[in-house]
């Protein structure tokens, strides 16, 4: 086999396992506020194994949950009776609507209590490794960097 084959072969056999070497993570779970969302999630939203925790979302769902009832107008509700009524009808269909939003709202702030989260954003790998106040792609190259000294 001529040198050439042979380099070429090593060449390819030697960079494939360097490319092999680089880790992927299994899970990112990010935990930020609305506020500061879009600057920690840098990556596409819908990567495989990213999950995304707003852990004020509740705030968020009850202002819209507020926004979405008018204000009181005696010439539309009659009595202010009626109008609690109708408030409270539009409360219960909204908050059906936007059922599965709630649990997911709980769900990332029994997460980041898990967690032990001491502030957000943070960004947990593989539930275990934390980054806290950098972007999804940042603590992704810390945690390679961190498994590749083990």
């Amino acid at each position: 086999m001529s040198r050439l084959k042979i380099l070429c072969l090593a060449t390819i056999c030697f960079g494939s396992q360097a490319i092999a070497a680089v880790q992927s993570p299994t899970t990112v779970e990010v935990f930020s506020t609305n506020e500061a969302l879009s600057s920690v999630v840098n990556v596409n939203p819908k990567s495989k194994g990213l999950v995304v925790n707003v852990i004020n979302k509740i705030d968020v769902l009850s202002a819209e949950a507020t926004a979405s009832i008018p204000k009181y107008d005696p010439k539309r509700f009659g009595n202010f009776q009626n109008y609690k009524r109708f408030a409270k009808e539009r409360v219960i269909e909204w908050a059906h609507k936007n059922k599965s939003e709630f649990r997911n709202a709980t769900t990332g702030i029994t997460k980041a209590m898990k967690y032990e989260l001491q502030s957000v954003p943070a960004v947990v790998i593989n539930g275990e490794y934390v980054v806290y106040g950098d972007t999804v792609s940042n603590s992704v190259r810390k945690w390679r960097n961190a498994v590749g000294r083990r």
